[in-house]
């Protein structure tokens, strides 16, 4: 075959390559597009279905790690306090949002930092750091422990003062109480001994039958009695007389006789329980602080400015009104034996004796003991120890003839207390003449004073002006606001007076409780007037 011949050949075959490749790609590779076949749409179809599957999965799982980035976080602060590496513990604690896991890791942290210092004999740094580990497990009793070991290291450098409120503030641990005496009736000796005979006499007052207490109070009285405005205890520890003793425990038996509690005031709104529990109330009520309507079992009211609690009897506490400043936040609160309000705090006394405080002022109190009452001023927190002490956060409501008391009440700047004799003391009105008093309202114009007979007598500043109370008889508990009083007669009703322009007043209706028939009940009906 000639060359020639042979290149036609080759270029036959090429053509029809080419010819076959092009069919083949027309057939196999042909362009999306209309006519795409059935097939090859489903093939898609399932391809998009996939990749949405796969998106949806991918998001499922981010939010779910978005959820869990908080259980990240507080396990990674459990292991740096585990590490001892509190600094960084503490900066990943202030990052986690939810407030529960937030608290206990704090808790846990406080706590693993007091070990810290006990470790290292840092004994009284450790102490307010296991107070503030809370109910975290084992806090209490660390407390407890490394509390009586610092009491302990006080007592045996002298330091009796400290020691004796340190040993007090362990209650009944241990032998703790009867160290506490043992380190006062020290430090009473030690002041009598350098001649401060006031704070010596108060002291040996405070400890009453302890080993010899009352003889040296009353030897700290006889010195103190030679100097000038000694003052009344000096006559007190130096004697009473039998007839000033039972005058003394008269008063007191009908002091514990009125109602407790029974009824408050606030700027203006009144509550009152009534003997069934139920509480009712009138007034203002723009902060919902008379939604009262539901609570039983209250055996306590107490009323701020605009918010209103209420103690049950199975010792919790409710609260409804105003809660800009968390004064309304008392639900966890138990144990509860009395309840306080201010403008805008609300306060309690434990059956332990804690104090326990919420709302816009923050009071220092780890070293009140023995606390027999409470009131909260507009600017400070007052109470009476069982003694007599007076207590308080300014001292600006407190005086030198402020002891032997039985009541404490302040307002604003004003402040008076009632004693066991049944007289009144202030910080700057004029209480004489007042006597056989068995109960006191401070407000800011002044105060009201409930007698044993019922009646009520106001002194006010004389730049002020108090609702005259005078025709008011047979009064047994009295409450007053700037801007109102109240008062329940012997047969349950409720007088009021003052400014009602939000209703405050109306109590006309009220019947909170019905007295116990007497033999001459039917003698004399209208034991009140009316309102």
């Amino acid at each position: 075959m000639s060359e020639q011949n042979g290149n036609k050949h080759e270029i036959i075959r090429q053509t029809d390559s080419r010819e076959n490749t092009t069919r083949i790609w027309r057939t196999q590779g042909e362009p999306l597009g209309s006519a795409v076949s059935a097939a090859d749409r489903r093939f898609v179809r399932r391809a998009l279905a996939f990749s949405g599957t796969a998106l949806l999965a991918l998001i499922a799982l981010g939010w779910l790690a978005y959820q869990n980035f908080g259980a990240v976080k507080a396990s990674y602060a459990s292991l740096l306090i585990s590490q001892s590496r509190f600094s960084q513990a503490e900066q990943v604690i202030e990052s986690i949002e939810n407030d529960e896991t937030k608290i206990a890791l704090q808790q846990k942290l406080y706590y693993a930092v007091a070990d810290s210092y006990i470790k290292s004999d840092r004994v009284a740094d450790a102490i307010p750091l296991y107070q503030a580990a809370g109910n975290y497990p084992g806090a209490e009793q660390q407390l407890q422990k490394t509390g009586y070991a610092l009491a302990q290291i006080y007592e045996a450098d002298g330091d009796y003062l400290e020691a004796s409120q340190t040993y007090d503030a362990l209650r009944d641990y241990l032998d703790a109480v009867e160290k506490s005496k043992a380190c006062s009736y020290a430090y009473a000796m030690e002041r009598l001994e350098y001649g401060y005979y006031d704070e010596a006499m108060r002291l040996f007052y405070a400890l009453g039958s302890y080993e010899d207490a009352e003889a040296y109070a009353k030897q700290a009285a006889a010195e103190l009695s030679q100097n000038d405005g000694a003052g009344e205890l000096v006559s007190l520890l130096v004697g009473l007389s039998e007839e000033q003793l039972a005058e003394r425990a008269r008063l007191k038996a009908e002091r514990e006789a009125l109602p407790q509690q029974m009824i408050a005031t606030g700027y203006k709104h009144t509550v009152a329980r009534t003997e069934s529990g139920a509480v009712i109330a009138t007034g203002s009520n723009l902060s919902g602080q008379c939604n009262t309507s539901e609570w039983a079992d209250i055996v306590a009211v107490a009323a701020g400015a605009y918010h209103t609690v209420g103690l049950r009897a199975d010792g919790t506490v409710v609260a409804t009104g105003m809660n800009t400043y968390g004064q309304c936040d008392v639900g966890k609160w138990t144990d509860v034996l009395a309840v306080y309000a201010g403008a805008y705090n609300t306060v309690a006394i434990t059956s332990s004796g804690k104090i326990l405080n919420t709302g816009y002022q923050k009071w220092n109190t780890l070293q009140w003991r023995d606390v027999a009452l409470l009131s909260i001023g507009d600017y400070a927190l007052c109470g009476v120890m069982q003694n007599g002490q007076p207590l308080s956060s300014s001292g600006t409501f407190i005086t030198s003839y402020y002891f032997d008391l039985v009541a404490l009440d302040a307002a604003t700047a004003n402040s008076a207390g009632l004693k066991a004799d049944g007289t009144l003391v202030s910080n700057g009105l004029d209480v004489t003449g007042l006597t056989n008093i068995l109960a006191l309202e401070c407000t800011a114009n002044g105060v009201y004073a409930l007698d044993d007979a019922g009646r009520v007598h106001a002194r006010a500043f004389s730049f002020s002006h108090l609702p005259d109370v005078s025709d008011w008889q047979n009064i047994v508990a009295i409450s007053a606001s700037a801007t109102h009083i109240v008062g329940i007669t012997a047969d349950g009703r409720v007088l009021s007076r003052g400014e009602s322009d939000m209703g405050q007043c109306d109590t006309l209706e009220w019947v909170l409780f019905t007295p116990a028939p007497t033999p001459d009940a039917s003698e004399d009906p209208q034991t009140t007037p009316a309102p």
